[in-house]
């Protein structure tokens, strides 16, 4: 159906929650990778390296500094993130590899109607063609032009047209 934005909102920062919190000891050792040393403190060769010297000096709570404060620095981010990206695919009908929500919007008509019949005599892919290219304006958010084929005139050879 349809989420109203606040409910989206809140349900992208609640999912932040968890997010956010169970990778902050990789955020720990990848910040603590990133930060020069001081004249005193501790340098890393590595990750793994990184990880048992922290594991060693400070202990394993050294691993959960800071996660109060990413918690709610990004909790808010995953909730703007998800608003926006559900609002822009309401607003826009672009396929970002999900359904659409039932309910948001009417269902575009599909012009394969309005298309001129397929012709027998005609040899190759029109018929593919036709089924390909039937519904681009819906699933692009193209509007392309109707084309109309102009009557057909017959061209008599002009060694034809004197003889009569």
């Amino acid at each position: 159906g349809h989420v109203g934005g606040l409910n989206l909102l809140a349900a992208g920062a609640i999912a932040g929650v968890p997010a956010a919190s169970l990778v902050t000891p990789a955020d720990v050792i990848k910040t603590r990778l990133q930060v020069a040393a001081r004249a005193g403190q501790t340098t890393y060769s590595g990750v793994i390296d990184c990880f048992w010297k922290i594991l060693r000096e400070e202990g394993p709570s050294a691993f959960w500094k800071g996660a109060a404060a990413r918690v709610f620095r990004s909790s808010p981010q995953f909730g703007v993130t998800l608003v926006t990206y559900e609002l822009l695919q309401r607003w826009f009908y672009i396929d970002f590899g999900g359904l659409k929500p039932s309910g948001s919007e009417p269902t575009p008509k599909s012009r394969i109607a309005g298309l001129p019949p397929a012709n027998p005599d005609h040899i190759g892919g029109y018929r593919l063609a036709t089924a390909t290219f039937a519904g681009i304006e819906n699933k692009f958010g193209l509007y392309l032009p109707k084309f109309k084929s102009p009557s057909v005139a017959v061209v008599q050879p002009k060694v034809a047209a004197a003889a009569q």
